[in-house]
This record gives C-alpha cells, sequence and structure tokens, in this order.
C-alpha cells in the first residue's frame, strides 16, 4: 500500500517478465477496497489487461485501423468500421477453429499470388 501526494492510497504489485521488474498500480475510489486486492484479484485485472492490449495490438497489425489516407469524415468512420468488423470476423475463425490465431490469416494470405508471381517469373527465365 502506497500513499501518492494530491493522488490517495494505491496498491502497488510488482511482477517479473523477462528478466525485468514491472509494476502495475490498483486503484480504487474507496480506498479500504485496497485492503481486499490480493494476488488472485491482482490476476484477474492484470489477465483482462492483457486482453486488451492483445486487441489493440491485432486491430493495428492484422487489421490496419491506423492506416488510412482520406479525409472525409464518413470515410474514416467507414474504414474504422470496416477495421473493426474484419477483427471480429477473424475472431469468429480462431474460436471455430478455422485459424489458429490472428496472424496466421495475414502471414497465409498472399502466399498463393507470391509462389504465382515466383513461378512466373522461373518460367519467363525458362523461356530466354
Amino acid at each position: 500500500m502506497v500513499h501518492l501526494k494530491q493522488f490517495g492510497r494505491v496498491k502497488v504489485f510488482r511482477t517479473v517478465f523477462k528478466h525485468e521488474f514491472r509494476h502495475y498500480i490498483v486503484f480504487l475510489p474507496d480506498a479500504t477496497g485496497l485492503n481486499s486486492v490480493g494476488q488472485l484479484q491482482f490476476k484477474h485485472l492484470h489477465d483482462h489487461h492483457w486482453g486488451i492490449e492483445q486487441f489493440h495490438r491485432a486491430v493495428k497489425q492484422v487489421c490496419n485501423i491506423e492506416r488510412f489516407y482520406v479525409r472525409d469524415p464518413d470515410a474514416i468512420h467507414t474504414h474504422i468500421f470496416s477495421a473493426l468488423r474484419a477483427f471480429i470476423q477473424l475472431e469468429f475463425k480462431r474460436v471455430d477453429g478455422a485459424i489458429l490465431n490472428w496472424y496466421e490469416m495475414k502471414r497465409n494470405l498472399f502466399n498463393p499470388l507470391i509462389s504465382a508471381f515466383i513461378q512466373d517469373h522461373l518460367a519467363q527465365l525458362a523461356d530466354v
């Protein structure tokens, strides 16, 4: 338990990840509730936090939510909606077992195109 000046009481948890310390702070508006927050509750909160971090990373890296080159508000809204919809579709495929993870679909998306390009290039070299 720690008291932060001009803020109030918080509870600090320390974990070790890849040989480095990571500190997490838990704040509750009712400071008396902090006494009941133990390792089990912290693990539960941390697991939820990690799930949110994974969602943000996937929506950026796989669904390209940040990569749009439009300025019209309707086009921006459409892009964000489409990216979120794409993530939901990926999650459905993952839950159904069609893919192992969100990144598998992106990784395998261009394999047929790359293969066709290489085969076409080799065929052109053989003709020369």
